[in-house]
């Protein structure tokens, strides 16, 4: 059969039509998984704990392979060595780390921590969950003092 172009016109309309369903399809499946904001202040923390402990972030760890029992105890590096309990660490933000030459908050540490040692990479800092993330560990810090760093 030889083309020609009264049949490419059929063609280039099923084509469009198909390109045109997917572009309608595509942003509603997306929307369909996005994380949606918790309800509740509760919720937000149970939310922020489950991605705590899964592999949200497409890296080779999860936040609790270094931060043990849910961050509640000492925890370990992949080389061994011992890290702090997250207990009463979102106190301590802002703070000044020299080695990134500024203030770093809370929400960039964990961006920190999933680019580095969960080797992922991490939520919108005004994402769901950020926000549920940051909720976790700030219910971690129930009771702790505030400040400390500022002297």
């Amino acid at each position: 059969m030889h083309w020609q172009p009264k049949h490419l016109v059929p063609l280039l309309a099923l084509g469009t039509l198909a390109l045109g369903l997917r572009a309608a399809v595509e942003p509603a499946r997306a929307r369909a998984a996005a994380p949606r904001p918790a309800a509740s202040l509760a919720q937000a923390v149970a939310q922020g704990k489950a991605i705590f402990d899964r592999n949200e972030f497409g890296g080779v760890r999860t936040c609790s392979s270094c931060h043990l029992n849910g961050g509640t105890t000492l925890g370990r590096l992949p080389n061994g060595a011992k890290i702090p309990s997250l207990i009463g660490a979102a106190a301590e933000f802002p703070r000044f780390k020299a080695s990134q030459h500024g203030v770093v908050t809370l929400e960039q540490q964990i961006a920190h921590c999933i680019r580095g040692g969960v080797q992922g990479t991490p939520p919108a800092p005004d994402s769901p969950q950020m926000t549920d993330l940051v909720t976790y560990l700030t219910s971690l810090s129930k009771g702790a003092v505030m400040g400390k760093q500022f002297k």
